[in-house]
């Protein structure tokens, strides 16, 4: 597993879902959205899960390099049926997420990712 994983990135199980939280402010440095990357997909390979949550409490800022790291995520999770959600965005970050189709608030709009405002909802719903 990626040495930075566990500074950039904690995980936790909660009711089967696999819950990951970036520890940074902004994702705008490369070196760090790779190493943020890194860490979310050893963690989706190598631990048990189903489903997963992206708790983005702490992220205020994501840059394209720091998009094509949840891309990769994507491309990561084993079952391309498997629900990836998003919780705890800021207004700006959605606003932005929505513009590069990373999310939708229109269900017939498919998309990578799902949104929801809590943690607690992301867990009921992913």
């Amino acid at each position: 597993m990626n040495d930075d994983a566990p500074q950039l990135v904690h995980h936790h199980i909660a009711d089967e879902v696999l819950v990951l939280t970036p520890q940074v402010d902004q994702m705008r440095d490369t070196e760090i959205c790779y190493s943020i990357r890194d860490g979310m997909t050893d963690y989706v390979q190598h631990v048990g899960h189903r489903r997963v949550v992206i708790d983005m409490q702490n992220v205020h800022f994501v840059s394209s390099t720091g998009i094509l790291a949840f891309l990769n995520l994507r491309r990561a999770v084993p079952n391309t049926d498997e629900r990836i959600v998003f919780c705890n965005l800021s207004d700006s970050l959605a606003g932005m997420f929505r513009i590069c189709k990373l999310i939708s608030e229109n269900p017939n709009d498919p998309t990578p990712f799902d949104s929801v405002d809590t943690l607690e909802s992301a867990l009921s719903t992913a």
